[in-house]
């Protein structure tokens, strides 16, 4: 004999689609990791009149210190008789808990589950970490992915792309903006989603999963799941049915009768009346903080404004489409039957999520203004100021000094000015000795060099700056400063333009521009061509291995096994248009 399941119901409705949410940051404010209040100016949907009235101005990036951008598009839907009618017209938020979840449209025994792994990229990754790391495989070992790859039994290719350290942003730290590629495998496994009805006698094991994998494995999740199917397993072996074990759950929010309607029951109506926009925000760990629901009203309102947001969190953002259901009933009271026309609110199921960390990666500008005065009142030391660098953000709260005695030397930091108020601060990628750190209330923009005398042969001096998150800017104007002591002057020469990055001092240095300098810089401006529609590119690598002191090899060629890409950047004067050529070179070494 067989044994039939017990009865249940599914309802589906179209699902909003292809969701996007995008952080902007605009500029730093002292609670910034503890504030999530908001602006009260902006309600939040982007076309409500108020908010549109501040982005028009430009309040929204002047005044407005943060916020994440919301988009997606409309579920699409055959809509009928209420369409555009007055009734249609609903304020959500006045009937959130008339909202029925389509999920959620069965009978008493079953319960909906919906999985999904939008950090599936980054959890491996943190995995494949975690793993070099036991087995001492060196970072700069460049068959350190090859390694890996035989141990897991998977291609190489697939491991190279979640130890690229451009897959994290956050390390990326000095004069670096994240510019992700994009992983197609991985982006399809984080926009996967299963959903499901678990019968509740068995959902209190389903959940007992010792994996970090599914969101169901979380320790809230298997609370919550051993409570559901507790409670149902205490009426569940009863041999009486009900009605909770046949008919589906339904909230009608409107009734009333209709005495005009003739034969069966039947749809009245149909129509999109809003959007439910749903906000988890995750701990470092991927637990959930807290969830939000934020109702939105009307059809074509598609795009939402988020304020509430504290900078450095995650938050994942999904949405539900509501949908009015209109139908004609009938029902027996008494004795006497009687046609009655319900209106119901059904939710989408959600979409998948998308995942937003809401920290800004954008470097400050170089210290501009540069100005070197010798202390003629101590007859020693040089006294440097410069001026606080321009930009919207606001954040610059560290000023470095740095100093070398020629172009063949690194810089070395003789001070960091530190007024970061910041009521939680970052912790910078460098630190700096706590001797050579000065405290300041304020933005100081002056330093004296008490090394500096008359009788030096002159050293090399530059400023950077460094923001609240511990983003760096590149050197300003590197200067040699001297002294003649015939004319009992400073001697000033430039030595680099400004913008050159922290890890290449050099890299604007040209021979050219002095006899006195020699030496190859990093790289030319320009190479001048003309009459020409074809370029020749040979790669002629100075060395084809190399091998650190502990005898690790490490990548000298970057080919397409690291992912190396090359890029040139091609201007056309005399229409002034340019593209960039991109240039990959193949490794056909045998490994």
């Amino acid at each position: 004999m067989t044994e039939k399941s017990r009865r249940f119901t599914v309802v589906d409705v179209p699902d909003p689609v292809k969701i996007q949410a995008e952080f902007v940051y605009n500029f730093f404010t002292q609670d910034e990791r503890t504030n999530s209040k908001g602006d009260m100016r902006v309600p939040g949907l982007s076309s409500n009149k108020s908010t549109q009235k501040l982005i028009d101005a430009g309040t929204l990036q002047t005044e407005v210190p943060r916020y994440v951008t919301i988009n997606f598009e409309p579920a699409q839907i055959v809509e009928f008789n209420n369409f555009g009618d007055a009734n249609n017209v609903l304020d959500l938020t006045q009937f959130t808990n008339d909202i029925t979840a389509e999920e959620s449209i069965t009978n008493d025994a079953f319960a909906s589950s919906r999985e999904s792994d939008p950090d599936a990229s980054k959890r491996l990754t943190e995995k494949i970490k975690a793993l070099s790391l036991f087995l001492d495989i060196d970072f700069e070992e460049s068959n350190q992915s090859e390694k890996l790859a035989a141990m897991l039994g998977v291609k190489r290719d697939l491991i190279q792309k979640l130890i690229s350290p451009y897959n994290d942003p956050s390390e990326l730290k000095v004069n670096s903006k994240s510019n992700l590629p994009t992983l197609d495998l991985y982006e399809i496994a984080t926009s996967l989603s299963l959903n499901s009805l678990i019968n509740k006698r068995v959902l209190g094991i389903a959940t007992l999963g010792g994996d970090d994998t599914s969101p169901l494995s979380r320790t809230d999740d298997k609370s919550l799941g051993k409570q559901i199917a507790d409670k149902f397993l205490l009426t569940a072996n009863a041999s009486d049915l009900t009605v909770a074990d046949f008919e589906p759950t339904l909230i009608p929010f409107e009734v009333s009768e209709d005495e005009e309607s003739e034969g069966e029951p039947r749809l009245a109506g149909a129509s999109t009346v809003g959007y439910l926009l749903i906000r988890k925000q995750l701990s470092p760990s991927s637990r959930v903080i807290e969830t939000r629901v934020f109702p939105i009203s009307g059809k074509e309102n598609i795009s939402y404004i988020d304020s509430r947001v504290i900078y450095g969190s995650k938050y994942m953002y999904s949405v539900r489409a509501v949908y009015r259901i209109d139908a004609v009933v009938s029902s027996s009271d008494l004795g006497q039957e009687q046609k009655l026309r319900i209106a119901t609110l059904i939710a989408s199921r959600p979409t998948s999520s998308v995942s937003v960390l809401t920290e800004e990666f954008d470097p400050p500008s170089f210290p501009d203004g540069v100005f070197y005065n010798y202390n003629y009142s101590r007859s020693r030391g040089l006294i440097i100021t410069w001026q606080v660098p321009a930009g919207r953000a606001r954040d610059v709260k560290y000023f470095q000094v740095f100093r070398r005695a020629s172009i063949y030397e690194p810089f070395q930091c003789i001070a960091e000015i530190d007024f970061d108020d910041s009521d939680v601060k970052t912790l910078k990628s460098e630190q700096v000795r706590n001797d050579l750190v000065h405290k300041s209330n304020g933005p100081q923009t002056m330093f004296e060099d008490r090394v500096f005398n008359r009788d030096h042969a002159g050293f090399i001096y530059t400023v950077c700056a460094v923001d609240a998150h511990g983003m760096t800017s590149g050197y300003s104007t590197q200067t040699l400063v001297g002294f003649d002591k015939t004319k009992n002057i400073l001697t000033l020469k430039n030595i680099s333009p400004p913008g050159a990055p922290k890890q290449y001092p050099n890299f604007f240095i040209d021979p050219d521009l002095d006899d006195n300098i020699a030496v190859d810089n990093f790289s030319q401006d320009a190479i001048f061509d003309s009459g020409h529609t074809r370029m020749d590119v040979y790669f002629t690598p100075d060395a084809l291995s190399a091998t650190t002191k502990t005898g690790a090899e490490i990548d000298v060629l970057v080919t397409d096994r690291n992912q190396g890409v090359y890029q040139v950047h091609i201007l056309n004067l005399d229409l002034q248009k340019s593209t960039t050529a991109e240039i990959q070179v193949k490794d056909l070494r045998k490994v």
